[in-house]
Order: structure tokens, then sequence, then C-alpha cells
């Protein structure tokens, strides 16, 4: 009886413990930085070269030169993710596969000049995709 009164109560504790209602985050503070414009893309054998304009200004925190974050997609799935330093205006991916879909998605991202521990020093853009 002892038995099945404590497993009874773990059972309830283990229920009642993942109803907890967290707060979403849904924003970060700061001002966002602007997506790339432009973004084009041209296959080449087995070497696609993605191309793009980046914001013509950014927020008075974010250090420069800034990155850009390349995922890439491979038949619906992300593969890897690639960080391209120093302000870069392109990126080429050297494994194309005519046989499959790829999906290349790119952000900036830029580092912030803050010394408050509670706030991130990052920030990234809104992506922008191409599909092939």
């Amino acid at each position: 009886m002892r038995k099945k009164v404590f497993c009874i109560s773990i059972l309830f504790i283990l229920i009642f413990s993942g109803c907890k209602d967290y707060e979403i985050i849904d924003s970060k503070p700061g001002v966002p930085i602007n997506t790339v414009t432009n973004l084009t893309s041209a296959i080449s054998g087995t070497n696609v070269t993605l191309s793009w304009t980046l914001p013509t200004s950014y927020p008075n925190d974010i250090l420069q030169p800034v990155s850009v974050m390349v995922a890439i997609n491979i038949n619906g799935q992300l593969v890897e993710t690639k960080e391209v330093l120093n302000s870069p205006i392109s990126f080429t991916y050297s494994s194309y596969d005519l046989a499959k879909k790829y999906r290349f998605t790119v952000k900036v991202k830029g580092n912030v000049d803050t010394k408050d521990l509670t706030f991130s020093n990052l920030r990234y853009s809104l992506g922008q995709t191409v599909e092939l």
C-alpha cells in the first residue's frame, strides 16, 4: 500500500511540475539590424556563390566589422551554419548536388558594445532566403 501511495505521489508531482507557465521572450532590447538585400545565387558546377548587399547603416552599439551567418538546409534539414567574417558580401558553397534541394538563409550578426551582463552581446538581423 505504501508503495502505491508513493508512486501516485511521484506521478502527481511530475504532472503538476510540468504545468508551469514560463514567459516567452519575444524580443531583445536594442535597435534591430537591417537585413541583407539583393540576395542572389549563381551555380557553377558544384559551387554555389551567394552575393548580397549589406545594410548601409548599423545601430550605434554594433561593433564593426559585422559577420554574416549562412544557414545551409539540404532537403529540408539544417546541415550547417557558416560564419563569414569581416563584413563579407559573398559566400561560396562548394558541395552543391543538383539532385538535392537547397535553401540558404543569410543573416547579419553584430557584436554589441555592452558592459551589462544581463544583456546579450550579440544581435542578429532577420534572414533572407534563397532556394535552389
